[in-house]
């Protein structure tokens, strides 16, 4: 899964979740249960996962790998989860860099696997250091920026390419289906000749100068610079996400949604706004989706100021915001089968467990490492304002269940007055009195088994009104059966009735 990563106090240290565990790679000179460091660097792991018994974290496993490279700093760049081409499965990764006197880079891309073991899947040199925009994409294929230019290298080919467009920055890189990899961001254009004449301002030229493009890696083309984002928002959205895709006519649309330097928080529908909102902290920098549910969908958006607030997808309202965090993470920690969000607070992580943390779905499930009567400022002073996160979603449940429930329990009746109707009908009609019960479409519904004419039942009618006179046991045999939508009664009379061969009738109604 998708996870923030984050650095502890110790700048060796990161964490991410993977399948509902939480991740701590640690790279250290030697072991840790060494007294004495050694010389050779070793990267460690411990996996650690939530009881629900206890309420706190253990750990499960740890593992190591040994870096043979001495005298040299080494430091932890990026972890996180991507697919491996080879098999298809998200794995997690991490990245390493390596430098040397001679001011020579080399970066280490090891994938851990769930024997705890690693596995370098990638390895290359620079002759800079990678300081902006690093991404790890699925592949593993590692996405950067140097000087004014963007560089890419994939485990597949092993090389240094160049991206082609002229991209003054990079929103979002990730994989499209039936697209391959993908990046979107804003691509410098080309002013016509008129435009060229006139003088516009700083602001006008930073709008219409740029325009968000979405760039192939494959093809090294571009592939759409429509249905994205209106130029005029170019010079304010600082990170975007890419909710879903669809190509119509051979023309790519997207939904995603942006935070922009004004601290909001807009989702865009095929290159038109649709919602907006306001968040509560200022310089909001990534966006992650929580589905705790039920229908039940967030935008958990982080800051620069360790702070972070869950946008209820629904409304566009702020649902819940939290302060001095260390570090964000969504995944399946409880083992409930639906999403929540981690929340450690500063000064909690360390080597051998999470001290100070929150596990919340925004709904019923609530852990905290916190005593229950601390000061919570997370969620809006009036916490009954929080469920109608909760209640609406049971509140139509129970509605359609009751309506169901009404619907059957009026198709029954129903059916039970259609029967009893025809049943009373088809006797009256053998024995020759008057239906008053009986409405005149009823009657007309009677027809005969053996395919007569339509008047043969009024004939009918007649003579047994006219040759019927005693009270002897007319009727043999009734007997009805459910034809798709129509319920038919039939009847066999007896001998005494002096019809032709016995004759027999049927009525058909039909069941709503």
């Amino acid at each position: 899964m998708t996870s923030k990563q984050a650095m502890s106090s110790n700048e060796q240290e990161r964490l991410l979740c993977y399948n509902g565990e939480v991740l701590v790679f640690q790279l250290s000179k030697g072991n840790f249960a060494d007294k004495e460091p050694t010389k050779t660097p070793i990267l460690h792991v411990r996996r650690m996962v939530f009881d629900r018994g206890t309420k706190v974290f253990v750990q499960k496993s740890t593992g190591f790998f040994t870096i043979k490279e001495e005298n040299s700093h080494l430091k932890i760049m990026c972890c996180n989860c991507v697919s491996d081409f080879r098999t298809g499965i998200n794995l997690p990764y991490i990245v390493i860099e390596k430098n040397k006197k001679n001011n020579v880079f080399e970066y280490f891309l090891l994938i851990l696997h769930s024997t705890n073991k690693f596995e370098m899947r990638l390895s290359f040199k620079l002759g800079y250091e990678m300081k902006d925009g690093l991404r790890v994409l699925n592949g593993p294929l590692i996405l950067w920026r140097h000087v004014k230019a963007f560089f890419f290298i994939s485990s597949q080919t092993g090389k240094v390419v160049s991206v082609s467009g002229n991209f003054s920055s990079i929103q979002w890189a990730g994989e499209i289906e039936n697209l391959g990899m993908v990046l979107l961001g804003l691509k410098e254009c080309c002013l016509s000749e008129e435009e060229c004449t006139q003088e516009p301002s700083k602001s006008d030229y930073a709008i219409w100068n740029t325009k968000f493009c979405v760039y192939s890696l494959e093809s090294q083309e571009v592939l759409s610079d429509i249905y994205i984002i209106p130029p005029a928002y170019s010079s304010v959205v600082t990170y975007v996400h890419i909710c879903a895709t669809e190509i119509i006519k051979n023309q790519l649309r997207i939904s995603l949604i942006a935070l922009t330097r004004k601290n909001q928080l807009i989702s865009f529908q095929n290159g038109t706004p649709k919602n907006v909102c306001q968040l509560p902290f200022g310089d909001p920098c990534a966006v992650q989706l929580m589905d705790s549910g039920g229908g039940n969908l967030f935008f958990v958006v982080s800051f620069i100021s360790n702070n972070a607030c869950a946008v209820w997808k629904e409304s566009f309202q702020v649902a819940a915001k939290w302060e001095k965090l260390s570090l964000v993470l969504i995944d399946d920690f409880i083992g409930s089968g639906t999403e929540q969000v981690l929340l450690l607070f500063k000064d909690s992580l360390n080597s051998d467990c999470l001290t100070s943390f929150k596990i919340t779905d925004l709904g019923k499930i609530n852990y905290s490492s916190e005593p229950s009567d601390c000061n919570e400022d997370d969620l809006f002073e009036d916490k009954q304002e929080n469920r109608y996160l909760v209640v609406p979603p049971l509140e139509t449940g129970l509605k359609v269940c009751f309506s169901s429930f009404r619907e059957l329990r009026q198709h029954l009746l129903l059916k039970e007055k259609i029967i009893s109707k025809s049943y009373k009908a088809l006797i009256n009609l053998v024995q020759g009195k008057d239906d008053n019960t009986s409405s005149a479409e009823e009657k007309e519904c009677l027809v005969p088994l053996c395919g007569e004419e339509e008047n043969s039942v009024h004939i009918l009618d007649e003579k047994l009104s006219d040759n019927f006179q005693d009270s002897e046991q007319l009727v043999e045999k009734i007997w009805y059966r459910v034809i798709d939508d129509s319920l038919v009664v039939g009847v066999k009379t007896t001998s005494s009735l002096k019809l032709a061969h016995g004759r027999s009738f049927c009525t058909s109604c039909s069941i709503p």
